[in-house]
């Protein structure tokens, strides 16, 4: 990783460890929300429809789920390993054995009109940028001929460039090639010639279109922070439901739906009939709290009436002055 690079995952972590935090506090806070909704009744119909919904279900339907998830669970991960794999394998090259690379620019996307070479020898092995393209390991100088494509190393850049012209060992260079490199969409050769030393590998028409952006993904800091997100949801969602779905079950046993004894469901847990007895007396003491609360918010609008009625009544008591009156004392 270059310091770029780690400066970016450092800036990820942080913001992502904020996030998190902020994200926990959320997720606790709307947790408790939910468990005193459920101990004092306000989600009685919604809780039972959630579980007449559940009944109705067959043991196929949960098995589906659970395959579905563990599946997509399984891509992920796989594709995160298989971007990790050609992270890996970028600078790795065998006989026979391709190298898979991510082309990140689209200078061999297009042909140039003035690129007539191409036309001319049927060249049409250009591939688009974020494409996959196999690689594979670099022939010996000798041997690489014109109009091939070859992957080249620019100060710490790679490049994927096709060769328009070969400078043979002169007086300059007398024990080795110069390689004059240019890119399909590009109107201009490169600046510089290519050293074979500068070379890494060789492309011989093999790409896989589009997956390259997400392999790109997957490698960046970004990525990494994502999977770390996705993972840590995995595993503090069952946690969450566990606890939720305990609430809801003592609270369905309250209401009479379903047996103490938890025989209606083989997959349940077994009670624990202390907690059980302890969340009834905690949802009859919130309920009865409730209550007092309600009786005073209903007896202070009794209590304005009341002072209201008694105002007027003072004022009506009030002796009042005629009209010839206020004349007088005028």
């Amino acid at each position: 990783m270059s310091q770029y690079d780690i400066y970016v995952f450092i800036l990820c972590l942080l913001v992502f460890v904020m996030l998190a935090g902020l994200s926990s506090v959320m997720l606790t806070c709307i947790v408790k929300s939910s468990m005193r909704l459920i101990r004092l009744g306000a989600d009685d119909e919604k809780i039972k429809g959630e579980y007449f919904k559940e009944l109705k279900r067959k043991r196929c339907g949960k098995v589906i789920d659970y395959v579905v998830s563990t599946l997509l669970c399984a891509i992920l991960i796989g594709f995160f390993g298989f971007s990790v794999f050609v992270n890996i394998r970028k600078d790795s090259y065998f006989e026979n054995i391709p190298t898979l690379r991510v082309v990140n620019t689209a200078s061999m996307a297009t042909k140039h009109e003035k690129n007539t070479y191409l036309t001319a020898n049927g060249l049409n092995d250009q591939f688009n940028a974020f494409d996959m393209i196999l690689t594979y390991k670099l022939p010996p100088m000798d041997e690489l001929e014109l109009y091939q494509i070859v992957v080249y190393e620019v100060d710490g850049v790679l490049i994927v460039h096709r060769i328009v012209g070969i400078e043979e060992p002169n007086q300059a260079h007398p024990n080795e090639r110069y390689f004059l490199c240019q890119g399909d969409a590009v109107e201009k050769p490169d600046r510089f010639p290519v050293r074979y030393e500068q070379m890494r590998a060789i492309y011989r028409g093999e790409r896989v279109p589009f997956i390259g952006s997400f392999v790109s993904f997957m490698q960046s800091p970004a990525g990494w922070l994502c999977i770390i997100l996705i993972v840590t949801a995995l595993i503090a969602t069952p946690i969450l439901e566990k606890s939720l779905g305990k609430e809801k079950r003592f609270r369905l046993i309250s209401m009479g739906i379903i047996p103490p004894d938890g025989i209606e469901d083989d997959d349940s847990p077994a009670i624990d009939f202390e907690m059980l007895e302890r969340h009834r007396r905690e949802a009859a003491a919130a309920r009865a709290r409730m209550r007092v609360i309600a009786r005073k918010q209903r007896g202070r609008p009794a209590r304005a009436r009341q002072i209201s009625r008694a105002r007027a009544v003072e004022r009506d008591a009030r002796p009042r002055q005629t009209v010839k009156e206020m004349n007088d004392a005028q």
